[in-house]
């Protein structure tokens, strides 16, 4: 395996598990939608995409049109529906490639009228209503007339109302349960006039565990598939597993005596004769920058600790204490080696980030590796 400086290993069984899990959990009248959208938080869109299709998911969401024609490129044909807002350049694309869209603004509905009646089809679409995220979505007000605009359209298919839940990870449920409410009394006030609702989605991966009215008829899973445990739900008895690890190996190992200054700035100076393991991985692949004199790595399933600061290019280690060390180990900064595990949360929380944004930000030098 150690054929690259750096690389991520994927473990597709991790991925399906996980949904088997979610599946599990909300029974078999919730459909699932996987969410992919930055290339699946990192872990490659299409291999995810095509794993989730073929283990139970019914649709895939992605961020933007460029995502979604990127998966129909590499031949899924399953329904993908674009989460984010959309603007009027990529409506040729989306209409051309069975795609669906979600609708936050009333000028769209025509505009995408117009576009479906160029093309003589009928486009499926989904309206977001912004309960309290404040961020994308109409009000409940607009959002039912804009819901009653599309059913009007001869060439558009109303298929889904959505909503967008503001407390992260669950971790304020009144605010949720106000949302829900608000939800509620939109759908009830559409179907109430006779508009037939396919789907109606507003659950993420906490909310789907954490609190079953959310759940609705579909479920928007993201960060539970890739095992990322940001509600604290291997706690309360969901054996998650982690997709990703990220790895890489000793470039460059070295003996130093105490004095010694590491890195920039000298922002480490060695206490005693020791080792220090220069690693191939940066804050340009991905690793923060923040972990510098904070972070760990696993070395011959040791604790190593980083030291000096997190370069471009490269990341110093003491392994004054793993024997028997040498140039070409393998180096785990994120997943198991032997007994021991660094995880992407405990990594994130060191880092003074979140987990997404790691995996999100690995770089185009980490070669991705699919098990």
């Amino acid at each position: 395996m150690k054929k690259y400086r750096v690389w991520a290993e994927v473990d597709l069984k991790a991925v399906e598990e996980n949904l088997r899990l979610v599946k599990n959990e909300v029974g078999p009248e919730v459909r699932i939608l996987v969410v992919v959208k930055a290339d699946a938080y990192g872990h490659g869109a299409v291999p995810v995409a095509k794993t989730a299709l073929e283990s139970g998911a019914s649709m895939v969401g992605v961020g933007d049109s460029t995502e979604a024609l990127e998966l129909r490129h590499a031949g899924i044909r399953h329904p993908i529906l674009i989460l984010g807002a959309l603007i009027e350049e990529e409506l040729g694309w989306v209409v051309s490639f069975d795609i669906t869209p979600t609708i936050h603004a009333a000028e769209m509905v025509g505009l995408l009228e117009q576009e479906a009646a160029r093309q003589s089809k009928r486009q499926r679409v989904h309206v977001k209503v912004d309960t309290g995220m404040g961020r994308l979505g109409a009000s409940p007000a607009r959002a039912a007339e804009i819901v009653r605009r599309v059913s009007a359209a001869p060439h558009l298919e109303l298929e889904g109302i959505s909503t967008h839940f503001s407390s992260v990870w669950g971790a304020d449920p009144e605010r949720t349960e106000k949302q829900v409410g608000r939800f509620n009394a939109l759908l009830s006030e559409v179907e109430g006039q006779g508009i037939r609702v396919k789907y109606r989605h507003a659950a993420n991966s906490a909310s789907l565990f954490k609190n079953p009215a959310s759940r609705f008829n579909l479920v928007r899973p993201g960060g539970v598939i890739y095992g990322i445990d940001t509600s604290n739900l291997r706690g309360a008895g969901v054996p998650l597993r982690p997709a990703l690890a990220l790895k890489s190996q000793i470039a460059f190992l070295k003996g130093v005596p105490a004095g010694t200054p590491i890195g920039y700035n000298a922002t480490h100076v060695t206490t005693r004769r020791t080792r220090i393991a220069t690693i191939p991985v940066g804050y340009s692949d991905g690793y923060p920058y923040s972990l510098g004199n904070r972070g760990q790595v696993l070395v011959r399933g040791r604790l190593a600790p980083v030291v000096g600061t997190i370069t471009m290019d490269y990341v110093m280690v003491d392994v004054g204490q793993v024997p028997d060390v040498r140039a070409g180990d393998e180096v785990v900064l994120i997943g198991r080696q032997g007994d021991s595990e660094l995880r992407i949360e405990d990594l994130a929380r060191v880092a003074d980030t979140i987990p997404y944004e790691i995996t999100c930000s690995l770089g185009k030098r980490v070669r991705r590796v699919y098990l």
